[in-house]
């Protein structure tokens, strides 16, 4: 189910607050720090489309299960954001890609792994806490993985998307190799503005 915008933008506080306090390093900047979205993922890998997509490769185990029902079994490239129970749209040629590799840690993440992108690297960050075997310290509360210099990402835009009036906001990652990371954000235009002004 979609937040409202009050709570997308209390969410959204939280998330910049925390970034900063807890996952920045000295005299790095953030550009985008993405909230949980909570929902399957879309692959549409060299024009074949996997959905609810499956990691294909091992990703950290998150406890708790997932609290959302299946997707519909005929959605449509362009419908996508009309079922509520997608969250992210991954479009790639090989597994190779950048949007590929990220795939598996949103899928395996249980809307938990949260894309996060700084004037240095693009990372998947996880709460601590929500990991299988962490030990939970207050001073390290998010994981980081699958972590690259933030020159992979070529654009991070917003976009409204899907046959439903209105469209829904969605937050457009496209990476140098060509492959894109579509996530579904109440905020997708604020992010997107925010990440422009930071650049």
């Amino acid at each position: 189910m979609e937040n409202t915008l009050p709570i997308a933008k209390s969410v959204d506080e939280i998330v910049e607050r925390e970034l900063h306090q807890f996952w920045l390093a000295p005299g790095e900047r953030l550009i985008v720090g993405c909230p949980p979205a909570h929902g399957y993922v879309g692959l549409l890998l060299g024009g074949e489309l996997t959905l609810p997509y499956e990691p294909s490769r091992e990703t950290p185990v998150v406890t708790g299960k997932t609290r959302w029902p299946l997707p519909a079994p005929d959605v449509l490239e362009g419908d996508w954001t009309d079922d509520p129970t997608i969250a992210y749209w991954v479009v790639a040629h090989s597994m190779e890609q950048t949007a590929a590799r990220l795939a598996d840690h949103l899928a395996g993440g249980h809307g938990e792994a949260r894309l996060t992108l700084s004037d240095r690297r693009l990372a998947v960050v996880y709460p601590a806490k929500m990991l299988e075997g962490e030990e939970t310290d207050p001073s390290r509360p998010f994981r980081t993985f699958e972590e690259m210099p933030s020159g992979v990402v070529r654009s991070v835009t917003a976009l409204y998307l899907g046959r439903s009036f209105p469209a829904r906001p969605v937050l457009q990652f496209v990476f140098a190799d060509g492959s894109v990371v579509y996530q579904r954000d109440l905020l997708a235009v604020t992010r997107a503005d925010r990440a422009r002004s930071r650049r």
